[in-house]
């Protein structure tokens, strides 16, 4: 079995967990209610719009920060906004898990500058 037929057999793997399969129930009952999806999508625009400008080096006003974790707060309230954006979070998680263990034995690039950039940025050492 060829590299790529084993990543289409995970992928139909991932489309078969449970995990999977309940985050497409939640979703599903998120875009059957405009109210909540428009709820939904208008947090994560904020969320992105807040995510890209610390990714561009600029950092968050106290005001941001502020408004923010008010908007987390309301949409949180929500109870199926809050069941959705915890089950995409475990799938982002075991996507991550999954990548790790994917390229953990393979040695691609140079150690020190992947050991360089894990100092900048802990989230590339792991």
């Amino acid at each position: 079995m060829s590299v790529y037929d084993q990543a289409h057999a995970l992928a139909q793997e991932l489309k078969n967990s449970p995990e999977y399969q309940e985050y497409l129930k939640v979703k599903k009952q998120v875009e059957a209610d405009g109210v909540t999806k428009k709820m939904l999508l208008d947090f994560q625009r904020k969320q992105y719009q807040l995510q890209a400008k610390q990714m561009m080096g600029q950092k968050l006003s106290e005001e941001e920060v502020e408004k923010f974790q008010k908007l987390v707060e309301v949409v949180q309230m929500n109870h199926t906004i809050g069941r959705y954006l915890e089950l995409e979070q475990r799938l982002a998680i075991m996507l991550n898990d999954i990548q790790k263990i994917i390229s953990g034995d393979l040695e691609v690039g140079f150690k020190e500058l992947l050991e360089e950039l894990g100092q900048m940025n802990p989230e590339l050492s792991n």
